[in-house]
């Protein structure tokens, strides 16, 4: 995460390249607003993520910048970071083109690592790779674009993301062979060496020596064996994996994911709590020693910790901090999950202007943060749902997305505040619209009929009540809470 910009390589000129395939690509996708700054945040953050999309005619196939600027180059952690925002904009195409070339190209010769990160020209980065003995890999990377593909398949409903042959080797390599060469199970994680799977002669001055089998995204920090991070990272492949084998029909295996995932979960709970200081270790070196750092922001996007003191505990100490851009990107999705409305709104519109605000994930985060966090639009192919929820505050009276795509179609929302939404489907089937609104409510009014509601608590005992209404294509409903 934390490389140098000189190691990177990055021209000085701030130029975006724009190609003639992103100039004319149709964008359906709107979005108006009461409140102008939120307004000129998303034109912002729309007009600077596509501005990344390369042509679909380069040799790697269509893509999009995932790495640092003027890299032309995609890694495996920013299109695990951006694949959601580039799916709200209708970037299909390039989401299943990237994933793809990261499920297709993991092999045993590079220890069931795939390429940390692929460029234009279809190649492994030369600043990441030099052959399959010698390159840069974080270990975190292989969870976390299993994850993403399965996100990436409940928001489109795309059959190859569960049924693609290089996907589904990818998905399982990923959780025996790897986990196994890299000693990453839950029971042996705390006793694994410094560095595994090297090159022979081992030069501990050569980066493709050293930081081939990273135990971190972040990269600045010497002689980790394990992270905080990477414990979250593989806890949410279990989960993200357990959920894929269901979706085979393989429901004693799925359960034997689950009970791992909680195995890491908790491990986490158990050592790396500090209770003196009232927050998370974020390192274990090779010294058998706890250091904190880097990596709080992890053990939340991946949702690992349950104890709701402690998550309350680790959002109250990562917003009193200053963090670099690349954390801060997270920030927003974050805390709307945890109902920090007003904070995710101040980090959402803060974004735009703050120092690097150019690196690629920054603007795709933004355009998340706004539709699943703000507008709390979630979906779930595998059960034909979409779920919203208003999170708006004081300084938004309404916001109006109009042909968001998913689910291979589209659909059209609005909130007014907090009380009313309207839902519009454009997709080519029914659907189920879950409509939540925060708080407790006896019933919602569906198109002027009133309906019973249904409570549901989160993590922190925050109180919502929702319906669940089957929609046809092109039914508009106006759900508003009593």
């Amino acid at each position: 995460m934390i490389r140098s910009m000189m190691k990177y390589g990055v021209l000085a000129t701030g130029f975006l390249f724009l190609s003639s395939f992103q100039q004319s690509r149709k964008e359906e996708l709107s979005f108006n607003t009461s409140d102008s700054c939120l307004q000129q945040t998303f034109n912002w953050a729309k007009a600077t993520a596509l501005s990344y999309v390369g042509a679909s005619t380069d040799p790697v196939g269509p893509w999009y910048e995932a790495s640092l600027p003027q890299r032309e180059a995609f890694c495996m952690r920013d299109v695990s970071h951006q694949c959601s925002g580039a799916g709200i904009l209708g970037l299909d195409k390039e989401n299943f083109n990237l994933l793809a070339k990261f499920a297709q190209n993991i092999s045993e010769s590079k220890d069931w690592c795939t390429y940390w990160e692929i460029n234009r020209y279809d190649q492994p980065a030369p600043i990441d790779y030099r052959n399959d003995k010698e390159f840069w890999y974080n270990l975190n990377a292989n969870f976390d674009v299993l994850d993403a593909c399965y996100r990436t398949y409940l928001w489109t409903g795309d059959q190859r993301y569960i049924n693609d042959k290089a996907f589904l080797t990818f998905y399982e390599k990923t959780m025996t062979a790897y986990m196994e060469r890299w000693q990453l199970q839950a029971d042996k994680i705390m006793d694994r060496p410094r560095f595994m799977n090297s090159p022979v002669p081992f030069n501990a001055e050569d980066n493709y020596h050293k930081c081939r089998g990273l135990a971190s995204y972040v990269e600045n920090f010497e002689g980790l064996t394990v992270s905080a991070d990477l414990l979250a990272a593989i806890y949410r492949g279990c989960i993200s994996y357990s959920e894929l084998l269901q979706l085979k029909g393989d429901a004693k295996a799925a359960n034997r994911y689950i009970a791992m995932a909680e195995n890491y979960a908790t491990l986490l709970e158990e050592k790396w709590w500090d209770d003196s200081s009232q927050s998370y270790h974020t390192f274990f070196t090779g010294s058998k020693e706890f250091h904190k750092g880097e990596g709080e922001t992890f053990i939340l996007w991946f949702g690992i910790a349950k104890d709701a003191a402690r998550i309350r505990a680790t959002l109250a100490h990562l917003l009193s901090k200053d963090w670099n851009v690349e954390n801060l990107s997270y920030f927003a999705k974050i805390l709307y999950s945890y109902a920090y409305n007003q904070e995710a709104y101040r980090h959402l519109i803060t974004l735009p202007t703050m120092e690097r605000s150019e690196y690629p994930e920054v603007s795709y985060s933004v355009i998340d943060g706004i539709v699943a966090g703000m507008a709390g639009i979630q979906a779930d192919a595998s059960k034909k749902q979409i779920r919203t929820l208003s999170r708006l505050t004081k300084e938004t009276e309404w916001i109006d997305l109009q042909h968001l795509p998913v689910m291979q179609g589209s659909i059209s929302v609005r909130h007014d505040q907090t009380h009313k939404t309207t839902f519009k489907s454009h997709i080519n089937q029914s659907i189920r619209w879950k409509a939540v609104f925060p708080g407790l409510h006896t019933s919602i009014s569906c198109n002027g009929k009133p309906q019973p509601a249904i409570i549901e608590t989160d993590l922190l005992g925050n109180i919502y009540s929702y319906v669940e209404l089957e929609v046809v294509p092109e039914m508009q409903v106006i759900a508003i809470c009593e």
